[in-house]
C-alpha cells in the first residue's frame, strides 16, 4: 500500500479523524459552567494533545507532498554529520547512547533542518521499537555512514515493510510516513536508507555523500 492508494486514502481519513472526537467532546464539555475545575485542566490537557497530534500529521502530509514534487530540501549548507546527530540525540531524549566513531570528520553539504528531522526519525522509532544497542558513526569511500542497531526481534519481511509502505501501527500515532520520509530526505542529498533484520534486531544504515 502506497500513500497514493485509495487504500491508503481511506485510512488517511479515519487517522485524521481520530483526533477531532476528542476535540469536539471537550468543546462541548468546556462550555459547561459547572464543570469541576479539575475537569477542566484534564479537558485542556487532552485539548493541546490532540491539537499537536493533528498537526503532526499534517506536517506529515505536508513534507510528503513537498518529497514528491521535489521541493523537500531547504538551501543546502556545509553540516557535519556527527553535530547533527548530537542536536537529534538531545532533541529525542536520548542522554546514554554511545556513539562509536571512527575519528573522521564527515562534513556534508546538504540542509541541516531536513538532516536532522532524518536522524531524528531513526532515533524515536528505535526508542519507540525496543531501544539502542549501538549506534556507529563512520566515512570513507565519499560516503558518511551512520548504523543504528535496534534491540527487539524481527523478520526480513517485517524490515521490508517499513520502508515499502505507510505503517499500519505509526509508533508516534502519527500517519505513518516519517520513515519513508526520512529515506526522501537521504535520497534528496543522494544517499540512501536502508533497514533490514539481524539476529538480535533491526539494522537501520544510512549513507550520504560526503563534501568535495
Amino acid at each position: 500500500m502506497r500513500p497514493e492508494d485509495p487504500a491508503w486514502l481511506d485510512r488517511l481519513a479515519h487517522d485524521l479523524r481520530g483526533p477531532l472526537a476528542p476535540l469536539q467532546t471537550a468543546s462541548y464539555l468546556l462550555q459547561r459552567e459547572d464543570l469541576d475545575p479539575a475537569r477542566r485542566q484534564e479537558l485542556l490537557a487532552m485539548v493541546e494533545r490532540q491539537t499537536r497530534r493533528l498537526a503532526k500529521m499534517l506536517d506529515e502530509l505536508d513534507d510528503w507532498a513537498r518529497a514528491t514534487r521535489g521541493r523537500l530540501l531547504g538551501e543546502a549548507e556545509p553540516c557535519e554529520l556527527a553535530l547533527l546527530l548530537d542536536y537529534a540525540l538531545v532533541g529525542s531524549g536520548i542522554r546514554d547512547a554511545r556513539v562509536e566513531d571512527d575519528g573522521n570528520i564527515a562534513a556534508l553539504e546538504g540542509d541541516p533542518q531536513r538532516l536532522t528531522q532524518l536522524l531524528r526519525t531513526l532515533l524515536d522509532f528505535a526508542v519507540a521499537r525496543g531501544g539502542i544497542s549501538r549506534i556507529e558513526l563512520g566515512s570513507g569511500g565519499g560516503n558518511a555512514r551512520l548504523e543504528i542497531l535496534v534491540r527487539g526481534e524481527a523478520t526480513p519481511d517485517v524490515a521490508t515493510t517499513l520502508l515499502s509502505a505507510p505503517q499500519r501501527e505509526p509508533y508516534d500515532e502519527g500517519l505513518g510516513l516519517r520513515l519513508l520520509l526520512a529515506r526522501e530526505i537521504a535520497r534528496a542529498h543522494g544517499g540512501d536508507l536502508a533497514i533490514d533484520a539481524v539476529a538480535d534486531g533491526l539494522r537501520m544504515q544510512c549513507t550520504l555523500p560526503t563534501a568535495g
